[in-house]
């Protein structure tokens, strides 16, 4: 088992689960039936977002595969966001014409951040971190060492010195441009607040923080129905009857201890930026994008449009839509 000294950390799920990790991320156990690519491409009209999917999907590890292969519509996302991210970050640029940065939290073997590195051409420097040693093999197989990074070790083991020595910073260090929380929280207790307020001391001043959250419902019937949905229309496709309730048994029951609602989500994130948007869901899962400068988060929703979920998925009307903002005059 993988231990630490925080005590968060040692009580967490992430713990807790750690040898289960450990054969996703081997490939031992719940291993997807067929490749996961994306069942919609004819509905995909930006020829970049199809090629960024090809490159992502391309050199995914074990665990990655299953995580794409256990969330609705998330690969269609990625891809959606990382050629976002790649189009601001160069319009960015002709301002600031440095490398720009990003922390991807707890995200397996970095296979979405080393496709966002590769595909902004060296724009965008990427750090991965992950509680999980065995993602690093396949970390290592891939990368490009000049524009990756990986740290072996829960997000709650991450300093600043850390960030700034894996991203190469040179001089101050004056946080990284993106976070990106990859559906982490929820291994480590329900205590937004906390997790929210930590890491958003490494964004700079004018950084985007991405968070990808399962949440609960307020209505228990309404949060089941969207899992039979998931089961039913996504994970039915690589997964067999008997693997998806075996996880349901094995591993989700502690995910739900770490699982919050949207408006919990929503009041803890507001504490620390000023301005939250949601930008995405899919059955219990939702994404959102927050910044405490308007005018990068303005820039960033202007350029991204409208997700592509594939039919049946979102449960929310409309999707992309502000939920937090400073009022008028502050």
């Amino acid at each position: 088992m993988i231990t630490d000294s925080n005590p968060d950390f040692v009580d967490s799920a992430m713990n807790q689960l750690a040898d289960y990790f450990d054969d996703l991320a081997r490939g031992k156990v719940q291993v997807p039936r067929q490749p996961v690519t994306t069942r919609i491409r004819e509905q995909i009209q930006d020829q970049e977002v199809l090629a960024y999917h090809d490159l992502l999907v391309a050199q995914t590890g074990p665990l990655f595969a299953h995580f794409l292969a256990s969330v609705p519509g998330i690969l269609e996302e990625l891809s959606h966001v990382g050629v976002t991210l790649a189009r601001y970050t160069h319009e960015r640029r002709k301002q600031d014409d440095r490398a720009f940065t990003l922390w991807e939290i707890d995200a397996f073997d970095g296979s979405s951040g080393r496709a966002l590195a590769k595909y902004a051409k060296g724009a965008i420097r990427t750090l991965t971190n992950s509680p999980n040693k065995a993602n690093q093999i396949h970390f290592d197989a891939h990368a490009d060492k000049e524009l990756c990074a990986f740290h072996s070790g829960s997000f709650l083991q991450v300093s600043r010195e850390i960030v700034a020595q894996a991203l190469d910073s040179q001089g101050l260090f004056r946080g990284v441009d993106y976070l990106y929380e990859m559906a982490a929280f929820q291994f480590y207790g329900r205590n937004r607040d906390e997790h929210l307020r930590g890491v958003s001391s490494f964004l700079r001043e004018d950084g985007l923080a991405f968070f990808l959250e399962k949440l609960n419902q307020p209505e228990i019937d309404e949060y089941h129905r969207r899992e039979r949905v998931k089961d039913e229309q996504h994970k039915s496709h690589y997964f067999s009857e008997e693997e998806i309730a075996w996880k349901k048994n094995a591993m989700l029951s502690q995910m739900k201890n770490g699982q919050i609602l949207f408006s919990d989500f929503v009041e803890a994130a507001s504490r620390y930026f000023s301005h939250v948007y949601l930008i995405w869901n899919g059955t219990n899962f939702y994404e959102f994008v927050a910044s405490n400068n308007e005018r990068s988060i303005t820039q960033f929703i202007e350029l991204l449009g409208q997700p592509i979920i594939p039919n049946g998925f979102c449960f929310e009307h409309p999707v992309v839509r502000v939920l937090s903002q400073p009022a008028a005059g502050c």
